[in-house]
């Protein structure tokens, strides 16, 4: 017998996946889930739940107390080591786009600082513009001052050296044409926020508050930090090189104008005093040289980045991932 036709209000569910990666932050990871199963998606027919487990230390907590009204499923891909949250997002991007290619997605952090009352806002946000990027734009955060004054920094030099503002995190939705565009761009690889920055499409910012953790502290330190923001320049590399060879070009034309003011001096007035001027002109050709071994430098890392190939996370998936477990079935029901 043939299927009963679907009706209008069933043809315009759509499939969700929400991507989290977590290193043992099962605890939070748990709290997280029930705070989403709670929430109202009224558009989503199929919620799933992807968690990212980045090689974490502890085991993943049995799955037979998980039951959830309106998570469909929750899936745990296994990575076979610690990549880092970025490179994690970035395999889990890879693995939807090849096994649930017309899933939209949602991505977040596991450990409640992403507000799961949000995610209906940037689901939204998505339907009206369904190819577009949805971010979370943060008015208002929880980190002390000091994180604030050096995201502030990090934010300024950003600008300086690639001349875009970068605002947000990895709280994102998107549609499938953007989860295969991410997972076969080298650059989702580094840093996922640069790369939706980069990535010629549009962006649109939801304004969130950014929450706090349910629990424990994060494992991400100063080192981990500054590494993270480091990334972020890398997706924009010739940017960097093309401002630095500017910079170098600029340097230059001031020494040598710099030089013929000092020969001029020394030549038609008696300004000069004995000794100045070979003095300056040494300073400005240590200048010289050095602007132009800038400008060398420069070039070849652009050449050298641009003419070799780049780690497509669609291609790294049977080197990194180990398994998919699923920790909770269809309708709530644990799996084993």
């Amino acid at each position: 017998m043939a299927d009963a036709p679907l009706t209008f209000a069933e043809a315009t569910l759509f499939e969700l996946t929400l991507i989290m990666p977590i290193l043992n932050d099962w605890p939070t990871c748990a709290i997280l889930l029930q705070r989403i199963d709670g929430i109202a998606l009224p558009t989503v027919g199929h919620l799933r739940v992807l968690i990212v487990d980045d090689g974490s230390s502890t085991p993943v907590p049995a799955g037979e107390d998980l039951t959830f009204r309106r998570i469909t499923e929750v899936l745990v891909l296994d990575l076979a080591c610690n990549l880092g949250h970025q490179r994690a997002i970035a395999l889990g991007l890879a693995w939807v786009a090849r096994d649930y290619p017309h899933s939209r997605v949602v991505v977040m952090d596991s450990d409640g600082e992403d507000d799961p009352a949000d995610i209906p806002r940037l689901v939204a946000a998505l339907e009206g513009a369904p190819g577009a990027i949805i971010v979370a734009g943060r008015t208002q955060r929880s980190e002390g001052m000091r994180f604030r004054v050096g995201y502030a920094a990090y934010q300024l030099l950003f600008r300086l050296l690639v001349g875009r503002q970068i605002d947000f995190g990895n709280f994102c939705a998107f549609g499938p044409a953007v989860v295969q565009r991410l997972a076969r761009t080298s650059d989702t690889w580094n840093h996922l926020a640069a790369t939706l920055l980069r990535a010629r499409v549009a962006v649109v910012r939801v304004p969130t508050r950014r929450g706090s953790r349910y629990a424990g502290r994060s494992s991400m330190n100063l080192p981990a930090l500054i590494a993270h923001g480091l990334s972020a320049f890398a997706v924009f590399s010739d940017y960097v090189f093309a401002r630095l060879l500017l910079f170098a070009s600029a340097l230059c034309g001031l020494v040598l104008v710099g030089g013929l003011i000092v020969v001029g001096i020394r030549l038609f007035t008696r300004l000069a005093t004995p000794g100045w001027a070979s003095t300056v002109l040494g300073a400005f050709s240590i200048l010289f040289v050095q602007a132009i071994l800038i400008c060398l430098i420069a070039a070849v890392q652009m050449l050298a980045t641009r003419s070799q190939p780049g780690a497509q996370p669609a291609m790294l998936l049977e080197m990194f991932v180990r398994r998919v477990r699923i920790l909770a079935g269809p309708a709530g029901q644990a799996a084993p």
